[in-house]
């Protein structure tokens, strides 16, 4: 498909969002179905990732379990959905949003399944950071004609993002460095769906190529 094509869609693809947030699943299932196999193959890159470094058992969670989670958030979430992120980038930050999420749920989990009955109870507002309006929240990028061409990390190739070099990336900066590198996504993309401002978006990019490419 051609970018003229691409750019024809927009319309439509405005109008059947329109009938999405009024509440047409047969629409959202459109939007989203042409985005299921880079959903899979992202749940399944970050799940082997984070069995890697100790966040999740294999039982905890499968691809599958994850996209489906995704997925209904997605249209449970669709009216704070960004006017100005598209549907796929949109879908990829909610998918790490998510999986992090449940990650955090089963840190809980475990800790309490380790604590003595006369052990003082959790704070609750630690117990709810998972659910933290917040932690939901998209930035905005106030001027995005500054960045929405940007695209950093360009002397990192995906093949370069085998899992082991990234484990050592903190977290923050291996989202980042992944959604780039491997998605393609803008600066504005990515500091939208990781709700960080987009100077900080780049510094965490370029830091990830700098140790990956002194490795």
């Amino acid at each position: 498909m051609t970018a003229v094509a691409v750019q024809d869609l927009g319309p439509a693809v405005d109008e059947t969002w329109r009938k999405v947030l009024a509440g047409d699943k047969d629409g959202y299932r459109h939007l989203v179905e042409p985005h299921l196999p880079e959903l899979m193959a992202a749940a399944a890159r970050e799940l082997r990732y984070r069995r890697a470094v100790g966040d999740l058992r294999p039982a905890d969670l499968s691809a599958d379990e994850l996209v489906g989670e995704t997925l209904a958030r997605g249209w449970r979430d669709r009216a704070r959905k960004p006017a100005s992120l598209d549907v796929r980038p949109w879908l990829l930050g909610l998918e790490f949003k998510v999986l992090e999420s449940i990650v955090r749920s089963e840190r809980r989990a475990r800790r309490l399944a380790g604590v003595s009955l006369d052990a003082p109870v959790e704070d609750p507002a630690e117990a709810a950071d998972a659910t933290d309006e917040a932690f939901w929240e998209w930035y905005q990028p106030d001027d995005v004609t500054l960045w929405e061409d940007i695209l950093p990390a360009e002397d990192v190739r995906a093949e370069d993002l085998s899992d082991e070099r990234t484990y050592r990336l903190t977290q923050e900066e291996r989202q980042a460095l992944v959604l780039s590198v491997e998605h393609r996504l803008s600066v504005v993309e990515i500091a939208s769906v990781m709700n960080l401002p987009p100077e900080r978006t780049v510094r965490l990019i370029d830091e990830a190529g700098r140790q990956l490419g002194s490795a």
